[in-house]
């Protein structure tokens, strides 16, 4: 199949936006895709939000899809 080898699926443990951003650079990736889960202004602000510091870590293009 044409282009079946394009999408990897990969699991890691540590710090999920920084483990992420590593991931994309070893895999030398073109795009990383992370879903929002449109937390409000208080719970970003208690727990972080992954897309966000991904957002503000990786030096590839960032696609942030909502639910």
């Amino acid at each position: 199949m044409a282009g079946s080898n394009r999408v990897q699926f990969l699991h890691r443990t540590g710090h999920p936006s920084i483990s992420i951003c590593e991931v994309a650079k070893e895999e030398q990736a073109d795009l990383i895709i992370v879903r929002s889960h449109e937390r409000g202004i208080v719970d970003r602000a208690l727990l972080g939000s992954v897309a966000h510091g991904v957002l503000h870590r990786s030096h590839i293009h960032v696609l942030v899809v909502r639910k």
